[in-house]
């Protein structure tokens, strides 16, 4: 009866907040977004976010109008690569990774000891067709030198891997209207640890905290047109077969089979994945965003499948057992935005998901129940101490309807910490993050430092852990996997 309860309470305080929110979009002082010209290569900027964006969007913003205004008045210089070619630019990344624990039998190493070394390359080259259609084309060639073999990594075992990221065409019908059509990132959210609002494309979870947050989504084919409506920007995207969340191989340190091995196995077990497509490739989402001077605000709405395959059959022989994953359809509105206020930037969003699918105490019991659910995000961004950015960010989520037979608890919290130094000129960056999964004790904390030794050319090194403290915390098969990193990147 409380629960209950609780639920229409927090029901009728989201569709109050959220009305009103739509109500008074209109009565936002706009900024002047109108003399923009779309045709500039700062659209670029849309592509992607991480915190030091997210800290300088305004500046972004106030500079971006600048250059259109140098643009018109002829002033602007074509960019050349460091190599001397037009509009091509790339990075070559050398990297290192050491296991410093032994993870079990359930994985290819299963002492402490090297884990991989990779060369990526990555490449872009932009150009123009005409002065109304311009295009982009960029990839990644990663080469393995190795691979795992009887709990050795063992050099000459290499693999390559060609992989198509940016393929898109840039369009302008007219002044105030853009239209990108192709291969793309399409970042939308707030934060840069949570998937709230910004679930257009699927996330890496291969090797988590382990990449870089511009490695970390993932290309899509899609559809995207920005068109102003008074003051207001409504973009509309629509995605084809967009994928789900990468995860890891077989055997590898992430392997998503391990969580459904029985834990006092002292071998690994014969399971199996099979994944399905899905029944609705095609995915749309709406966003209406309103900027003033500080901050903006969005209101969302999307149709689409789960980036996060779920389990939907499983079929066992004598031998092995084969596990089926699919994926589900949700419908999603809410909100999100920013305000900069001094030192702070806050960040915001908040969803409600209709449909979403949970599973129960023991997740081999099919079909999972789907069930109702809101989240609401917070976060700040401080930068008033020199050469420091601290950040914070939390979700909190609420299934409504719960019952006790689900997994996890009606209301869950989960918190992420983020520090970042910076000195020596610019020369030195340390970063430092501490995350809290929602409604868990398992925790991601990593520490990394990379130093430019000339232009171009940087080094760096990264710690990252793995934390978990019960046997129903998902990173609890994975706790030590902890690993030190390696790198050395030349970007041209």
């Amino acid at each position: 009866m409380v629960s209950r309860l609780v639920n229409n309470i927090y029901n009728k305080i989201f569709c109050t907040l959220f009305l009103a929110f739509i109500w008074f979009l209109p009565e936002v002082t706009s900024s002047e977004e109108k003399g923009i010209d779309l045709m500039s290569d700062d659209y670029d900027l849309l592509e992607d976010s991480s915190l030091e964006d997210l800290e300088s969007e305004l500046i972004f913003n106030r500079e971006w109008e600048a250059e259109v205004s140098d643009k018109k008045e002829g002033s602007e210089e074509k960019k050349i690569g460091r190599f001397g070619i037009e509009g091509f630019s790339g990075s070559i990344n050398q990297s290192f990774v050491f296991g410093i624990e032994d993870p079990g039998v359930s994985f290819n190493r299963q002492k402490s000891g090297l884990e991989r070394i990779r060369t990526a390359f990555n490449f872009n080259h932009k150009g123009e067709i005409s002065p109304s259609i311009k295009y982009k084309v960029g990839g990644l060639l990663r080469y393995d030198w190795g691979k795992l073999d009887n709990n050795q990594y063992r050099i000459g075992r290499n693999s390559i891997r060609l992989k198509l990221k940016d393929a898109y065409l840039d369009m302008y019908p007219s002044e105030s209207i853009w239209l990108r059509i192709g291969n793309q990132i399409i970042a939308r959210g707030q934060f840069d640890g949570l998937s709230i609002t910004d679930t257009i494309n699927p996330r890496d979870l291969s090797i988590p905290a382990q990449g870089e947050l511009s490695d970390f989504r993932q290309h899509v084919p899609a559809a995207l047109i920005s068109i102003p409506i008074q003051n207001a920007k409504l973009e509309l995207i629509l995605t084809y077969d967009a994928g789900a969340d990468n995860v890891g191989q077989p055997g590898s340190g992430f392997d998503p089979l391990v969580l459904f091995q029985n834990p006092t196995s002292l071998a690994p077990s014969s399971l199996f994945a099979k994944y399905l497509k899905p029944s609705n490739p095609t995915e749309l989402f709406a966003r209406l965003n309103y900027a003033f001077n500080g901050g903006d605000l969005a209101v969302v709405f999307s149709d689409e499948n789960l980036n996060q395959r779920n389990l939907k059959s499983v079929t066992t022989s004598s031998s092995s057992t084969e596990l089926h994953f699919g994926f589900d359809r949700v419908q999603k509105y809410g909100f999100s935005g920013n305000l900069a206020r001094g030192n702070y930037l806050f960040k915001y969003e908040a969803v409600q998901i209709a449909g979403l699918p949970i599973p129960g105490k023991d997740p081999t019991v099919l079909p999972w129940q789907k069930k109702n659910q809101s989240v609401i995000g917070f976060g700040f961004d401080y930068s008033g101490i020199d050469n420091l950015t601290l950040g914070f960010e939390s979700d909190v989520k609420l299934v409504q309807d719960y019952s006790e037979v689900l997994s996890g608890s009606e209301t869950s919290v989960g918190q992420s910490f983020q520090a970042r130094w910076t000195g020596l000129n610019d020369l030195l960056n340390i970063n430092g993050t501490f995350s809290k999964l929602n409604g868990e004790e398992s925790v991601i904390s990593s520490l990394a430092a990379n130093y430019n030794v000339q232009d171009g050319l940087s080094v760096g090194a990264r710690f990252v852990r793995y934390y978990a403290s019960s046997v129903s915390d998902s990173l609890y098969p994975y706790r030590n996997q902890d690993v030190i990193m390696f790198s050395t990147e030349y970007s041209f």
